[in-house]
């Protein structure tokens, strides 16, 4: 059922629904045994049910950091941006905040014009 009616299972039907999808590894990200991912959903049966069961097994799922924390010396900065643009030049997409603050971090230091930064 997509939203599964509380009256109608017991906590023992949890553990045994726990138990075959430990069994499957259908709550594995690509039903892979090997992974360490969750599927996950924003919907009620993976919220309340999938979720709970998950915690219990592996541990909480984390959502990643939430804040950039960058050095404030210049050769730390410069440091850090020549290896954020070799691999943003590498494909990687997840680098552009971190690189709008060192390359902020670098303009209020007088380190990078802006020229430089608009580049």
């Amino acid at each position: 059922m997509k939203e599964p009616d509380r009256n109608i299972y017991t906590d023992n039907d949890i553990a045994e629904y726990a138990e075959i999808l430990k069994q499957t590894s259908a709550m594995k990200h690509g039903n892979n045994p090997a992974s360490n991912k969750p599927k996950s959903s924003k919907e009620y049966k993976y919220k309340v049910i999938i979720k709970p069961i998950w915690e219990d097994l592996y541990g909480k799922v984390g959502r990643g950091l939430k804040t950039v924390v960058i050095p404030s010396s210049a050769d730390a900065l410069t440091d850090r941006l020549q290896l954020l643009l070799a691999s943003k030049a590498a494909g990687n997409t997840g680098v552009r905040n971190e690189l709008v603050s060192i390359c902020d971090g670098l303009l209020m230091q007088k380190v990078m014009t802006k020229s430089f930064y608009k580049k």
